[in-house]
């Protein structure tokens, strides 16, 4: 009998020693990074600012000691970036371009999800007749190189039959690119919505809106979790890409519409530009979070511009790189797969 009690008491305190074992193998912090705007304390305008504002990714570790963090870099892709490679941080969410020059440059991430589409605008002097990307032949173009904004202005051109030699492309910053176009040291600018209060003020005016291109005319990004991370703490990977699941979700609602825009206006921009810029589109299929076959053929066409531009030297293994089955988990455990069908290489629904 003492020896029985001896064996329970032995694999009782083996039990415990498991369970405690299991509790502390769970991250104190999980840290997110996000391209930031506005003054003062920057924000975020995508999905992962939703998951922030309305706690979606923070739910999913309610009673656990988990803490989620987000920053928000107004240094956009390479500051991102660099906060990668310093270990900074666990998950980051931002545009195609640098994070494929951050993955051949050997950082250790994984993309977990989609971040959607951005929609990139063309604004030209008031006083010049250009009304279509044609008409930017011999001009002088302001954006921010190395961006998915240069590449939304580079795919312009080419599907109007121009190249990046039939233009003068000036490398500036967001708030430059202002200061020029009001100047009229540049012809035209592009960048994101923060170009549409020009328009109001007789400083520009918009003639181009990718999205009128269709789907594959907006610039493209991803929610990318480090490597490391993602072996460490597979369930809080999983739990993370839930959470991001569920802010889509949320956004998709036609009703939530409105404070979506109250969210992003944090970052700088009013309501009404916001409310401009997604005129026309659906959130939802917007934000699509799908790692689908439409998902890979933008990634490719990333990583051929990047080589094109000589911002990698390595190409970059995009199947070794992806891993679909924490998204697929969720929208499946969560009986979305009728809200964000299959989609093809073109951007056609499949199913």
């Amino acid at each position: 009998m003492r020896r029985l009690l001896s064996t329970l008491l032995l694999a009782a305190t083996v039990a415990l020693g498991a369970a405690a074992a299991k509790a502390e193998d769970a991250p104190a912090n999980i840290r997110f990074g996000d391209v930031g705007f506005g003054f003062g304390t920057p924000f975020g305008v995508g999905l992962q600012a939703i998951a922030d504002a309305k706690g979606f990714i923070a739910g999913e570790f309610k009673g656990t000691p988990t803490k989620v963090e987000f920053t928000y870099f107004t240094g956009t892709g390479p500051a991102i970036n660099e906060a990668l490679s310093n270990g900074q941080l666990d998950f980051a969410s931002y545009g195609a371009v640098p994070n494929i020059i951050g993955k051949a440059n050997g950082l250790d991430t994984v993309i977990v999800a989609s971040y959607g589409g951005t929609t990139i605008f063309g604004a030209a002097r008031p006083d010049l007749e250009i009304k279509s990307i044609a008409d930017l032949k011999g001009k002088k173009v302001a954006i921010q190189k190395a961006t998915i904004i240069h590449w939304g202005l580079v795919t312009a051109l080419k599907n109007a039959g121009l190249s990046e030699k039939d233009i003068t492309i000036v490398d500036l910053k967001n708030a430059d690119q202002l200061a020029a176009i009001a100047a009229k040291s540049v012809d035209a600018v592009f960048g994101a919505d923060f170009l549409l209060p020009l328009e109001d003020k007789g400083v520009a005016k918009i003639f181009y809106k990718s999205s009128d291109a269709g789907a594959s005319g907006d610039g493209f990004g991803a929610f990318l979790v480090t490597d490391k991370f993602r072996k460490a703490y597979p369930e809080a990977t999983q739990k993370v890409v839930t959470g991001f699941v569920k802010a889509a979700q949320w956004l998709a609602d036609d009703k939530n519409r409105d404070e979506a825009f109250k969210i992003w206006s944090r970052a700088g921009s009013p309501i009404e530009v916001i409310s401009k810029s997604n005129a026309g589109s659906l959130l939802g299929q917007k934000y699509n979070p799908h790692l689908d076959d439409f998902f890979t053929s933008r990634y490719q066409s990333g990583i051929a511009f990047d080589r094109e531009q000589k911002l990698i030297r390595r190409d970059v293994d995009l199947d070794a790189w992806v891993d679909r089955s924490y998204v697929d988990n969720a929208v499946k455990s969560l009986n979305l797969q009728a809200l964000w069908p299959d989609r093809s290489a073109t951007g056609a629904l499949q199913n």
